[in-house]
């Protein structure tokens, strides 16, 4: 669906509303006295949106340290591996093109003119160039961004369709169920504070990290009540970047009645509010900087295998609300297997796969079980007479990606599996490259050693995508080469996945090693097994997907814009390792301490004019930034790309690819989770139908782009900073600001 928001924004001037204060107390000592006496009784304190913007807004803002943190910052963002691909997409691409280096430059002008009156609305610049590339791997969280999160709480909307097929609805999810539980004299949504609801939410989901507009759209909405895991999705309204500086949603109905529901800014600040004023929040949240915690390596520890899993005690994690009773699942409902009796389903399993997050900082160390409740439900279900198998791979943003490929291993075991990455090539890269490459590693400590390890930099622990060889050495590997416009490295696999998998704590299904991954032909054919997205699929859920796609599985993609259009089942991020900058900082650290380290035994690993630009383009320490940004993984960088076998130079989110069905959801669906997957199964194999109709040859790539279903900007997605007013305006269209 195509609109005309952004040009009618920007040709209209901008009044911004300011809240009424009572008496003439300072916004921000109104939160903190709030916050003192609601924090004690109450898990979350919440204050009227405006009040927290007004209090955000009377933030100082020093000119010098924002010109110095662009300037810092824009170091750490050259580790993005698609920078010159983000500034000139292919046509294929769905989202807008942003220059993200020149818009930082931008906003550094702006900056250093003194035209920004406050902290927050240089923040708000940040994130939204940043989000504007809708790449769920980068992620920026200034320090004023932590001190509220806006939404509507009570604000959950759905998009459904009749029969699932013709063309969908938006309406509250309340109103939604009324429909499932039978009653029919319920109104959709017509209007959001004056503008059409469904162009409304596309228009709002733009800042979604997602690259696809369906799978955005999907975001904003809360069409799957529960996810695999039964953890409730009721908040599709909080995202600060996409509903900020708005007080209320007006929303109009089909019979003309209408209801309000105010915006609330949850107070979020580390370690509580008790700020007086502007300048208190400042010098509390922005004044100090202090260093981010670095990823935890989750490296799983040696579980015990078994071959008959059993199901977990009661004392584990229940299972999903709304979903059947499950034949078997993982204690964290990490994968989950169904036999469901829904009309049309009787020779149908389906697997559910809600994430592949098997190991995190709590503790989590579930891949081997994962891996293995997997393969012994998928077995079962051959035995117990079914005949299809759909994969349910819904909301799922990705996780570990050992646990991707030991999945697509159960379907398709025994291979030697396939993988193709590459860093954007780059002088700090280099250096760091060529300083981890130059020493001898038998003569530095045991901690260094492992430092060079986790880096993924050392030559001879790199494999090519053919998993027989490595490189010759630094310069053989960096290149640089080019990839579609983008300065690049080598092809080289994720890694080796004969030394990788290990049948207690990796099992991967490579080559026949396995483990207890030990089947020798695929349990399903392909034209047998679905795989079931609603766009949203990330990360490691994007390689396990493509891999199945490669080997000719089917895809049916839920909801989307309310089109006639077929769908990508592929929306999110397809890069294949995410990196947070206090990692980029810690392998930044390490090269400059082995310089030095060269240096002073008179065997320097840079050239005199080498060390010179080292200087110049090499990240400094977070915790000398002039202003913080937020601890633990708050910050991010896409930091390698995906490609395919047949294709080796554009990055696989880059590449249009439809599933081969698009369905919306119906009423029934929110309540019955197995309705979806009878509609998947009737519209694949039965004599149901897709919208746009069945998409054949979806194999990845295969597909030529439809410029009648969406085209990407003539413009740069942010184009100047200080347009976050220009959001607030057309929200407060047809009903004012409060």
């Amino acid at each position: 669906m195509h609109s005309n928001f952004q040009a009618i924004a920007s040709g209209l001037v901008v009044i911004l509303a300011t809240g009424v204060l009572g008496a003439s107390e300072d916004p921000c000592t109104e939160i903190s006295n709030s916050y003192a006496r609601e924090s004690s009784s109450q898990k979350r304190v919440h204050v009227p949106a405006q009040l927290a913007v007004d209090c955000l807004t009377s933030m100082p803002f020093d000119s010098e340290k924002g010109v110095s943190f662009i300037d810092e910052y824009s170091k750490y963002l050259e580790f993005q591996s698609d920078l010159e691909l983000l500034a000139n997409p292919p046509p294929s691409s769905l989202s807008n093109r942003v220059d993200l280096r020149a818009g930082l430059q931008s906003i550094r002008s702006y900056a250093s003119r003194g035209l920004y009156s406050n902290q927050f609305h240089f923040d708000s610049d940040l994130m939204d160039l940043i989000n504007s590339a809708n790449d769920g791997h980068l992620l920026i969280t200034p320090c004023s961004s932590t001190a509220f999160t806006f939404m509507a709480s009570d604000l959950v909307l759905v998009s459904i369709s009749v029969d699932g097929v013709s063309s969908p609805q938006v309406y509250t999810q309340h109103d939604a169920k009324l429909l499932a539980a039978g009653l029919n004299d319920i109104s959709p949504v017509t209007y959001i504070n004056g503008v059409g609801a469904a162009a409304l939410i596309e228009y709002q989901s733009r800042f979604q990290r997602l690259q696809d507009p369906d799978a955005r759209y999907n975001m904003m909405l809360s069409n799957l009540p529960y996810n695999g895991q039964g953890v409730s999705n009721s908040e599709p309204f909080a995202a600060e970047t996409v509903w900020r500086e708005t007080s209320s949603y007006y929303l109009t109905f089909a019979n003309q009645s209408s209801q309000s529901y105010d915006v609330l800014a949850v107070v979020t600040a580390p370690g509580g509010f008790s700020y007086k004023s502007g300048s208190d929040l400042f010098e509390g949240l922005c004044g100090t900087t202090t260093s981010p915690t670095t990823s935890p390596s989750g490296t799983p520890s040696t579980s015990a295998s078994a071959s008959a899993p059993a199901v977990p005690s009661s004392t584990s994690t229940p299972p999903p609300t709304t979903y059947p009773t499950p034949v078997m699942r993982e204690e964290h409902n990490l994968v989950v297997g169904y036999y469901p009796d829904e009309p049309g389903l009787e020779d149908v399993a389906v697997l559910s796969v809600p994430t592949f997050e098997t190991a995190d900082a709590t503790g989590l160390d579930a891949l081997a079980p994962f891996a293995e409740i997997a393969q012994y439900f998928v077995g079962n279900a051959t035995l117990d007479g079914k005949k299809r198998i759909i994969v349910d791979v819904q909301n799922n943003g990705g996780g570990v990606v050992d646990s991707g490929f030991a999945l697509f291993s159960v379907f398709f075991p025994n291979e030697t599996l396939y993988s193709a990455t590459r860093f954007r090539a780059h002088d700090a890269l280099d250096f760091m490259g060529t300083i981890f490459n130059g020493i001898n590693p038998d003569n530095v400590s045991e901690t260094i050693q492992e430092g060079l390890s986790s880096s993924g930099l050392v030559v001879q622990l790199m494999d090519n995508p053919n998993q027989e060889s490595t490189f010759g050495n630094w310069n053989d590997f960096f290149g640089p080469y080019d990839a579609d416009g983008i300065p690049s490295t080598s092809l080289v696999a994720e890694f080796n996945f004969g030394v990788e998998a290990n049948p207690s704590t990796n099992p991967i299904n490579t080559d026949g090693l396995g483990g207890d991954l030990n089947s020798m032909t695929p349990p399903f054919a392909p034209e047998d097994i679905i795989v079931l997205t609603d766009g949203r699929c990330s990360s490691t859920c994007t390689i396990f997907t493509d891999h199945m796609i490669s080997k000719g599985v089917k895809t049916v993609a839920m909801g989307g814009r309310p089109s006639s259009n077929p769908m990508q089942a592929i929306g999110g991020i397809k890069g294949s390792q995410v990196e947070v900058l206090s990692n980029i900082d810690t392998g930044s650290q390490l090269a400059v301490s082995l310089l030095n380290g060269s240096i002073t035994a008179g065997t320097p690993l840079l050239t005199t004019e080498n060390m010179t630009r080292f200087e110049k383009v090499m990240p400094i320490p977070l915790e000398n930034f002039p202003l913080p940004l937020a601890a633990g993984d708050r910050n991010s960088i896409n930091y390698r790309n995906t490609y395919t076998k047949t294709d080796e130079t554009t990055p696989t989110q880059f590449v249009y690819e439809l599933a081969t069905c698009h369905l919306f959801y119906t009423a029934q669906t929110l309540v019955n989770p197995a309705v979806t997957w009878a509609q998947a199964a009737n519209a694949t194999w039965g004599s149901g139908s897709c919208v746009g109709g069945i998409q054949a040859g979806n194999s990845i790539g295969s597909q030529s782009f439809d410029d009648n279903v969406s085209s990407n900007s003539e413009n740069d997605s942010v184009s100047s900073p200080g347009t976050h007013t220009a959001l607030g305006l057309l929200l407060a269209l047809g009903s004012g600001m409060d």
